[in-house]
């Protein structure tokens, strides 16, 4: 029996990286049931170029009228997704995604129960991981799963393929987190419940400018600071959540950032210790509601 997949594409002012995104998608080799485009108030022509879908039924687009980020972006095309189906699974991914032509093909050839599977995310056109997209073993990542997978415990949306079962379970991805460490929550909440594996052979690239992480430390970007706010707000929430021993150890972490910000050279050093600061304390009172989901009336 065939399984009925539906894409959820994020877009943010990236419309050279979409229209490619878009064309990787559609030579899947087992094609995709429907693409949802969420137009994340992109302001480079993106929702103009997105007219040319309009009338397609392969597509529906959602033009947002704010940005609120990856999270709040991935939030409300599942949320869109889920009504118009409910479909087998969901296929994440962000605009700057170019699977492979087998790529999907290969995550639903996994015959085991799972309620994520990630893809193998390659840097640009290189045979590089990329490292942001690494996803997190769990404690029996050492021993061989079934036919090459490998259990995780979370994983990045850059190519993340959800149950249909895991959002009826585990509800939505937290749109209060707008952007960082989403895709790690959202993950790991359902894998709390559900497998999730990572498989190999499913391979996309990631066309990020630099093959780096999340590194407030070494960021040189003055006017992307502000970002880590979110990073910091949103690992202790999930820390705390992960219970005593996790809270503790990212306490443990968080005044090791401060220190090696303090020691190392690093330009804008008093506005990076005002972010993290900041948002670790924000942090401890950040409690955002889980979103179930539910079908329109056909």
């Amino acid at each position: 029996m065939n399984k009925e997949v539906a894409v959820v594409l994020v877009t943010f002012n990236r419309l050279a990286l979409l229209k490619q995104s878009i064309s990787k998608i559609l030579e899947q080799t087992t094609p995709v049931e429907k693409i949802f485009i969420i137009n994340n108030k992109s302001t480079d022509g993106t929702e103009v170029y997105l007219k040319l879908y309009e009338d397609d039924d392969r597509f529906k687009i959602i033009n947002l009228k704010e940005n609120v980020g990856g999270a709040g972006g991935f939030s409300a095309g599942l949320k869109e997704a889920y009504s118009y189906g409910p479909y087998d699974f969901y296929w994440i991914m962000d605009d700057d995604t170019f699977p492979e032509s087998d790529s999907l093909t290969n995550l639903l050839t996994v015959k085991t129960q799972a309620g994520v599977l990630a893809s193998n995310v390659l840097w640009r056109d290189t045979d590089e991981v990329s490292i942001m997209n690494i996803p997190n073993p769990d404690n029996k990542w050492t021993a061989k799963s079934l036919d090459d997978l490998y259990r995780i415990s979370s994983s990045s949306f850059v190519s993340m393929l959800i149950s249909n079962k895991a959002i009826e379970i585990c509800g939505l991805p937290i749109k209060e987190f707008f952007i960082w460490g989403d895709d790690v929550e959202y993950s790991k909440r359902i894998i709390k419940k559900l497998d999730g594996y990572f498989v190999p052979k499913s391979i996309v690239r990631h066309q990020t400018k630099t093959n780096t992480g999340v590194d407030i430390i070494n960021e040189p970007n003055k006017g992307r600071i502000n970002r880590y706010f979110y990073a910091e707000r949103n690992e202790l929430y999930i820390a705390k959540r992960d219970g005593l021993k996790a809270t503790i150890k990212n306490e443990l972490s968080f005044l090791s950032l401060i220190i090696k910000i303090c020691i190392r050279k690093s330009n804008f050093k008093l506005k990076k210790l005002k972010t993290i600061i900041k948002g670790h304390f924000a942090g401890w009172f950040f409690k955002p509601k889980v979103e179930q989901v539910t079908q329109k009336e056909k």
